[in-house]
């Protein structure tokens, strides 16, 4: 599909466009994603690595795990599609993104307006004191301590800032995320499976209250056959074509 419809539909909407993104967005930066069939998932339990109660009574198995698979993602770097995307927010054709990625690339590719609805890496809290903890200080505090797990001064595990099952999601992102689609007519999901609740509701609100949804992603979703336009390409390409048109 020609990527000159996509643009067309962006800007008809005058700016009330918000944009959803997932795993997808990502792995062009080296980030692995969670559900594919070589994703993280099909090495570990999910419930096991991210269960809230694993965490509190285990911390050591995700620890091992974030030292090889999460705290490398300091060193990330954005790619073209995170750049396409705050250079459609700097020419205000949309009015910001919501993420479920934890790896903060949307915010060091210059994007203002972001809604971290899973959280992000960039810090952590003690569970005992609620001291706050950078990024770089759980990483040096986990592979010095002898079981490995990142701890407080006051002994406490230190908890990054990610969503674990069993927790509510952070309110001030989600209320930003609903802010956004309270304003907008158009919601373009790139990179997503659409399948992660409540993200994957998002774009049906915009449907219901009229909007038009549009799915950037290589593989079908739920909500296909709701989509304005649907595009099947590689992101990187159909982002390098967008901002040579822009």
């Amino acid at each position: 599909m020609n990527v000159g419809s996509l643009i067309d539909k962006i800007t008809s909407h005058h700016g009330r466009v918000t944009i959803l993104t997932g795993a997808g967005v990502s792995t062009p930066s080296g980030i692995p994603d969670f559900r594919s069939p070589s994703g993280i998932y099909s090495r570990y339990d999910p419930e096991e690595l991210f269960g809230l109660d694993n965490f509190l009574s285990n911390p050591s198995y995700f620890y091992k795990f974030a030292v090889e698979n999460i705290f490398t993602m300091k060193d990330a770097k954005p790619n073209v599609v995170h750049y396409m995307i705050e250079k459609l927010e700097s020419l205000k054709l949309v009015n910001g993104v919501i993420t479920q990625n934890i790896d903060m690339l949307h915010k060091k590719a210059g994007s203002l307006n972001v809604a971290q609805i899973h959280g992000s890496i960039e810090k952590g809290h003690c569970i005992k004191c609620l001291r706050e903890y950078s990024l770089d200080e759980m990483y040096s505090r986990s592979i010095i301590s002898p079981d490995k797990v990142a701890r407080c001064d006051c002994g406490g595990v230190i908890k990054p800032d990610i969503i674990f099952f069993g927790e509510l999601l952070p309110e001030s992102e989600v209320d930003k995320a609903y802010r956004m689609i309270d304003d907008s007519t158009l919601m373009i999901a790139m990179g997503t499976s659409l399948a992660v609740y409540p993200a994957a509701s998002f774009p049906q609100i915009t449907l219901k209250k009229g909007g038009e949804l549009v799915i950037v992603n290589r593989e079908p979703t739920p909500l296909d056959r709701w989509a304005s336009l649907i595009f099947r390409e590689d992101l990187e390409k159909i982002s390098n074509e967008i901002i040579s048109l822009l």
